[in-house]
């Protein structure tokens, strides 16, 4: 009787050894399918839900094992505190380099090419054809930057003394710029085939450089809505753009199986002010819940998640990012309009409990974006100086040389960035500098 109860404890320790290294070293949650959705009804008609009554989803979505537990509570109360290396690190180099570069038109140039009359629209054009005929997903099947080199990348940074380096790993276009297991439309599948995430660990490991990667993909389901318009005027007015198409459309085309709503998403036009924050120049909808898509918004949730965790899994980074303008993504409000859930505390605490097993401690943290005093996050400011000496929390600025994506002929004088530089120094804050690459992921010369 005895040796049966060894053995079975015997068994249950290999098993619980067995699903903890499952968990610490892969993400295995299986994501099922986009969930079906019903047909758009008339452009803002529906009525946003109201975010403040609205109860925080905590989604049944796993961490790795370990102290911490997706609450802000726990975080804040395990977290060892601000790290020694990050008030040392006073300037990084931003990486802010993607397909959308191949636009030559600056930031954003995958919503703004679906936006007639913009410089992106009239650019795209010019360069690859009309949007309901050759759209974005064309430019990711083209964009392959035959000079992008990583190692020569970082030699030169390190050479002008950054001390860390942040990289881009998704933007609101939703093309995941490493080897995805919940993206398809990614690097290693479409344009380059390149693994480009993680030839910027292996370049910024043997410089001993730190690095971080950035996530800003929680908005992209409002971001992409301009996909689902069409022309108001000349000969293709009315004939809508492919962010339109479905997985059905692309039967005998280059991009059979690959479903158009992972890079798109869905139309949600029907909620009130969408439409109209699609076409202007930055701002998102109105506050409030998409409260007739709320199975969608826990995939949707869970998707974000889930990108963030393998990223982390696969390159081990010292920090990761995440962009939006609300105390947290998916608050209900601001950037996180449209659904309300736990998934950045998910995130943050797997980051950390991962990083514990793997390190043996925490030198690691997590930027969200304008977050308040949290003591395990960081935030931003983005191109602005506070007034006084910052020393509430542990904070990086964030500027670019000129646009956050490639733009000719668009460049900051290098006094107003040296200066910016010593502004925010003198602030006790760190500055990471966007120095846009060209389409061919090469530097500009001009620059």
């Amino acid at each position: 009787m005895n040796q049966f109860i060894m053995l079975g404890c015997l068994w249950l320790g290999a098993c619980a050894t067995a699903f903890s290294q499952q968990q610490t070293n892969g993400v295995n949650y299986q994501l099922g399918p986009i969930p079906s959705v019903h047909k758009p009804l008339a452009e803002n008609s529906v009525p946003m839900g109201n975010f403040q009554t609205f109860e925080e989803v905590k989604l049944d979505l796993p961490i790795t094992s370990g102290p911490y537990e997706p609450t802000w509570k726990s975080i804040e109360a395990n977290y060892p505190g601000t790290l020694e290396w990050l008030r040392d690190s006073k300037f990084g180099i931003w990486i802010h380099f993607g397909p959308q570069s191949a636009g030559e038109s600056g930031d954003w140039y995958a919503r703004k090419m679906y936006v007639e009359g913009t410089p992106a629209y009239e650019n795209h054009l010019k360069n690859y054809g009309h949007p309901s005929e050759v759209g974005y997903k064309e430019v990711l099947r083209d964009w392959n930057p035959k000079k992008f080199n990583p190692k020569a990348l970082v030699d030169i940074y390190k050479d002008a003394g950054e001390r860390f380096l942040i990289i881009q790993g998704v933007h609101h276009d939703q093309f995941d710029m490493w080897d995805s297991k919940y993206q398809p439309w990614n690097s290693t599948r479409l344009g380059s085939k390149r693994d480009l995430i993680g030839e910027w660990e292996k370049a910024a490991r043997k410089a001993g450089i730190r690095f971080g990667l950035t996530f800003h993909h929680e908005y992209s389901w409002w971001w992409w809505q301009t996909a689902f318009q069409s022309d108001t005027k000349g000969d293709k007015k009315g004939v809508p753009y492919d962010g339109n198409l479905t997985l059905a459309d692309g039967k005998g085309k280059w991009w059979e199986g690959l479903d158009p709503k992972y890079l798109y998403g869905i139309n949600l036009r029907e909620y009130e002010t969408v439409a109209e924050a699609a076409n202007s120049r930055w701002s998102p909808p109105q506050a409030g819940i998409f409260s007739d898509h709320l199975e969608y918004a826990e995939w949707y949730a869970k998707w974000w998640a889930l990108r963030m965790m393998d990223a982390v899994d696969k390159y081990n980074p010292d920090f990761i990012y995440t962009d939006g303008t609300d105390q947290q993504p998916f608050s209900g409000s601001g950037t996180g309009t449209g659904y309300k859930c736990d998934a950045m505390q998910r995130v943050i605490a797997d980051f950390y409990n991962k990083t514990l097993d793997r390190r043996g401690k925490v030198d690691v943290f997590s930027i969200v974006k304008f977050r308040k005093q949290t003591n395990g996050t960081v935030n931003t400011c983005e191109t602005g100086i506070p007034e006084n000496i910052k020393t509430d929390q542990a904070w990086i600025a964030e500027t670019p040389v000129g646009d956050w994506f490639y733009g000719p002929n668009f460049v900051y004088s290098s006094d107003a960035v040296i200066r910016y530089l010593l502004e925010i120094v003198a602030r006790d804050g760190a500055v990471g500098v966007s120095i846009p690459l060209r389409p061919d992921g090469s530097l500009d010369e001009g620059w």
